[in-house]
């Protein structure tokens, strides 16, 4: 016997980042508001989903920052209204995160398990020196190059979203083939780059079985 989880048809749509640019779609993602790091889920751009509601079906994120040594000081987590809240995230320094949604099905599709990871990382800040994230995007650099990376290595030809917040722009770029894509950001305010990755990895999770692992990872900061 199958046994599915349902969501709102919109949501679904966007948890599969099927029908829309990959920034237009549901995204989990660190932006900064009223002087404090958030982590946000919904469209980016868009309204943010709410507790009660869409929000509530996320698990509680597991975020850090990198400390002495590069050893991850984690963060206390909280959720509000419409937001995780990093309790005492410093705005100018990096934080990374990661979080779940439930198994669930749309249709005759193959059921998938949703994992998002998230990164704020300051402009102008030193790149880390290494991925720390499954799914991860990271300065290359170079000004205006981020290069993709799955479990450390390289992603070629990874399918990245660009997003301003507020603007209603975005874009589209592919990277090439040691993973690198290259955007200069020239507008002020949140820049959200976006990623997703499938595999079809079977498995259980919350008693649901799955056929795919749908990997999606959002770089963020503020532009000057």
């Amino acid at each position: 016997m199958k046994t599915t989880i349902r969501v709102l048809p919109s949501l679904l749509a966007g948890l599969l980042l099927a029908a829309a640019p990959l920034a237009r779609s549901h995204s989990v993602w660190i932006e900064d508001a009223a002087g404090q790091l958030v982590v946000r889920f919904g469209e980016p751009g868009n309204e943010y989903e709410k507790s009660p509601g869409h929000l509530d079906s996320l698990t509680l994120p597991v975020a850090w920052r990198l400390g002495a040594e590069n050893k991850p000081e984690p963060f206390v987590v909280e959720k509000k209204s419409d937001h995780f809240l990093l309790v005492g995230a410093p705005l100018a320094a990096g934080a990374a995160g990661e979080t779940r949604f439930p198994v669930f099905q749309r249709g005759k599709r193959p059921a998938s398990w949703p994992q998002f990871y998230v990164r704020w990382h300051p402009a102008g800040a030193p790149a880390p020196e290494a991925p720390a994230l499954t799914l991860d995007i990271l300065p290359a650099g170079q000004p205006g190059e981020f290069r993709v990376w799955l479990r450390g290595q390289p992603l070629p030809g990874a399918k990245v979203g660009i997003e301003h917040l507020g603007t209603g722009t975005g874009t589209e770029l592919t990277a090439d083939a040691d993973g690198i894509v290259r955007y200069a950001a020239d507008k002020p305010g949140i820049v959200l780059l976006v990623c997703n990755h499938k595999e079809e990895t079977p498995g259980f999770a919350g008693g649901l079985r799955y056929e795919v692992l749908s990997h999606n990872t959002a770089l963020s900061w503020r532009q000057p």
